[in-house]
This record gives structure tokens, C-alpha cells and sequence, in this order.
């Protein structure tokens, strides 16, 4: 299947109309009580819960709770898949962050993130009804922060070193090296590590 028809079976399954990802993100959802971080309207992507949809067809199926990403979408240019994962480092950061308790972190990305992508790729096979439901289909695989992901080898070296000062630009750095190693482990299928505010932007060029 295309990644639009996938998309589509999945979003008529879930039985409800799509969101933005910035609804699911509990720093800026207005569904907390809280407001968009980086535009009043927030993203214009849509997108499915695919957390709700992994609870639907998990109690379907008299299943335990599996593991799922937060969100899927489909590209502007329908050529691509995306199963979407959204991580706050800037809450982690903001209370008390330390060295130790982002690396601890990120060890728990290590392990979840994989596991989250094959069973969520195993709950649109049954929802399809198509075990080679992806064989002609484009698939990457985001994390999303709400911290800055701007690539400075030099900063990043340099927060690997001096991160237990807990400046806070050194433990972003820090951030982001961990998050780009759990990402590239990643080999079944493409992987991104973006900035959430630049989720449309990124998705058009692809």
C-alpha cells in the first residue's frame, strides 16, 4: 500500500478526525490548560493518536498493552510514512537536570524507541488485514523534542565533557548527541531527530 491509503485505513479506524501533533505534547496542549509554544495555531500537519489507536486495538484484541509511537502521519508529498515520537527534554532540563538523569534517560529511549516503532508497524499490519502492508511503502521514523536540534560538533564535544557543570545550553548538547545515537541504532528503516517547531518544514522537503 501507499503510505496516503495506510494512513487513511488507520485514520478510519481510529473513528475520529486527525489532530496536530502539538495536542499530544502535555508542555503546550491546549487540552492541559496550556498554549501552542511556537505558533498560536500550532502545527498544520495532521496527524493520527496512535496511542489511542494502539488502546483500541489492543482491547480488541484481548491484548496487554503493547508499546506505541505517538503519532502517524503521511507527507505533503505522500511519499513517506511517518511514525512520530515526542520527547521533552526541555521539562526534563527545566527541573533540575542533571548529567546522570539525562544519560538515564536516554539509556530508556535506547530500549523503548525500537520497541515502540515494530509494534506500532505490527498494529497497522492487522489493521490493514496486509502482513506486507509496507513492502512498497516509504517509511521514517521522527523524534521530536521541544529543545533546539541545530548541529554544532564543537558544542557537542564540548557538553559531552562539561555537561556536569549542569549549564543548561551544555546539557541540551548533550540532549541531542544521546538522542541522534538512539535514533541512528535505527536501522530498519529511515530515522529523523528534529525540533518539533520545524515538523512542517522538514515534512515539505520530503
Amino acid at each position: 500500500m501507499t503510505p496516503s491509503e495506510i494512513y487513511s485505513k488507520v485514520l478510519k479506524y481510529a473513528g475520529y478526525v486527525s489532530i496536530i501533533i502539538c495536542d499530544l505534547h502535555s508542555a503546550c496542549s491546549p487540552h492541559k490548560k496550556k498554549q501552542y509554544l511556537c505558533t498560536l495555531a500550532g502545527s498544520k500537519t495532521p496527524v493520527i493518536d496512535f496511542d489511542e489507536v494502539k488502546t483500541n486495538a489492543d482491547r480488541t484484541r484481548g491484548l496487554e498493552s503493547r508499546k506505541s509511537v505517538d503519532a502517524l502521519a503521511v507527507t505533503p508529498s505522500g511519499n513517506f510514512l511517518c511514525f512520530i515520537e515526542l520527547k521533552s527534554w526541555e521539562l526534563l532540563i527545566s527541573n533540575k537536570a542533571s548529567e546522570y538523569r539525562i544519560r538515564k534517560q536516554a539509556t530508556k529511549y535506547s530500549s523503548d524507541l525500537p520497541l515502540k516503532l515494530s509494534d506500532s508497524m505490527c498494529i497497522c499490519k492487522e489493521i490493514t488485514h496486509d502482513g506486507d502492508v509496507f513492502d512498497d511503502c516509504k517509511i521514517i521514523y521522527i523524534l521530536l523534542t521541544d529543545i533546539s536540534v541545530e548541529d554544532d560538533g564543537i558544542m557537542a564535544f564540548n557538553s559531552d565533557l562539561t555537561a556536569l557543570a549542569g549549564i543548561s545550553s551544555d546539557l541540551r548538547e548533550l540532549c541531542n548527541t544521546l538522542s541522534r545515537g538512539v535514533m541512528d541504532c535505527i536501522d530498519i528503516v529511515e530515522t529523523r531527530y528534529w525540533e518539533c517547531r520545524n515538523l512542517d518544514r522538514n515534512l515539505s522537503m520530503l
